[in-house]
């Protein structure tokens, strides 16, 4: 099955990401083709990664890790070590959340929800709606 190339491909935390896999695999001195093994996805998943033209999910990224007898927080410091190599104002324009206008966002999702529960209970209230309980 072909994977699709990530739309991230190239970003900068993509490479940190795809030098530490590197660096972590060569510092145990075994092959992509093991490490995808044994990680349940092929060699060319791992050489994907490394090459940082794939976004792995978090659950595959903690296999590979746990493959190559690191803990995670090694992974993610030998991450944040190259990111900051590579980029260092990377994720400085991300913004700190809760933003004011998630606040708001979420402010007035959860008054449309709180309208339609109440509609609904004087829906049933009238007897047009039944009650499953």
């Amino acid at each position: 099955m072909a994977h699709a190339r990530s739309p991230y491909a190239g970003s900068s935390e993509l490479v940190a990401l795809g030098l530490t896999v590197r660096e972590l695999r060569e510092l145990r001195g075994v092959t992509q083709r093991a490490v995808g093994f044994d990680a349940g996805v092929g060699d060319y998943y791992v050489g994907g990664i490394e090459r940082a033209v794939l976004n792995p999910t978090f659950v595959l990224l903690m296999r590979v890790a746990r493959t190559l007898r690191f803990p995670p927080g090694e992974l993610i410091h030998r991450y944040e070590r190259h990111l900051a190599a590579i980029d260092p104002q990377a994720g400085h324009d991300v913004p700190a959340c809760p933003t004011p206008e998630a606040l708001a966002h979420v402010e007035a999702l959860n008054a449309r929800w709180a309208a339609f529960r109440h509609a609904a209970r004087a829906r049933r209230a009238r007897g047009r709606i039944r009650s499953w309980t």
